[in-house]
């Protein structure tokens, strides 16, 4: 079994737990911006999504530093990040909706509230939690994987005031999905059902979607080197996870991933 399916099973369990929204407010705490508008209305250097996550299944180690969320979003946003992604996934990740309530009340920036979403109540929780946006991920869709269709689920987004951002990885997924209302398009260079690695299949992909915009390049930033990959293709912006988690200085680690003006600097 892949890690799609362990995934979708595991998260199918963990939604359907009585308590899944426990803890979480009636509805939101703040009036969520616009991922959108964060992505273009940026800087020349391009926008950079700082990701909070407890574990990560795809690396090496996969148990992150301990950081408070508080420390977490005090360097980074000294850092002048954009955008923040929250793992709301318990199941491998060792998240849950209450990370991004709790990071909703620590800054004023877009948040994506990053799950495998299936279900509705998912969506339910993002609302709640102060989100601007949910991730969906169209390979579940081009598997078969899901019961509620990704356009169901768009739309479901959409009614509760949520932006949607719609993942990718290889290109057959584009023509699958391009028919679901999205706000936001983001390929992902990790194979989710392997956890590889695949920079040549994301560099044609970012190519066969560059008329969807605005567009970001999602994981396997460990340094400058692939952050400049992803601005060499053409993209709007850039969302960096569990390199920042271990960086020793996030702020100076962030301004290496900035996208370089016309002189060359970052």
């Amino acid at each position: 079994m892949g890690f799609l399916q362990t995934m979708v099973d595991a998260t199918r369990a963990e939604v359907a737990r009585p308590e899944y929204l426990d803890g979480l407010p009636a509805q939101g705490a703040r009036h969520p911006p616009s991922l959108r508008t964060a992505l273009t209305d940026g800087s020349p250097h391009g926008a950079i999504l700082a990701e909070y996550k407890r574990r990560s299944p795809g690396a090496t180690h996969p148990d992150l530093p301990r950081q408070g969320l508080d420390a977490f979003v005090r360097e980074t946003s000294e850092a002048g990040v954009d955008a923040y992604s929250c793992l709301a996934s318990r199941p491998e990740f060792g998240g849950a909706p209450g990370d991004v309530a709790e990071l909703a009340t620590l800054t004023t920036c877009p948040i994506l509230f990053k799950d495998f979403v299936i279900d509705p109540v998912q969506i339910e929780a993002a609302t709640r939690a102060g989100a601007s946006a949910v991730l969906l991920i169209a390979r579940l869709e081009a598997e078969g994987l899901l019961r509620h269709s990704l356009h169901a689920l768009a739309d479901a987004a959409h009614a509760r005031g949520l932006e949607v951002l719609l993942e990718w990885h290889g290109r057959a997924e584009l023509r699958r999905t391009e028919d679901v209302p999205a706000d936001v398009y983001g390929v992902n260079v990790r194979d989710l059902d392997s956890l590889e690695i695949h920079r040549t299949v994301a560099d044609e992909t970012i190519r066969a979607a560059s008329h969807f915009r605005p567009l970001i390049g999602m994981s396997g930033i460990e340094g400058s080197a692939d952050a400049r990959r992803f601005w060499d293709a053409g993209v709007d912006g850039i969302l960096v996870g569990t390199a920042l988690s271990r960086a020793p200085n996030p702020r100076t680690f962030l301004a290496s991933l900035r996208r370089p003006t016309r002189g060359g600097s970052a």
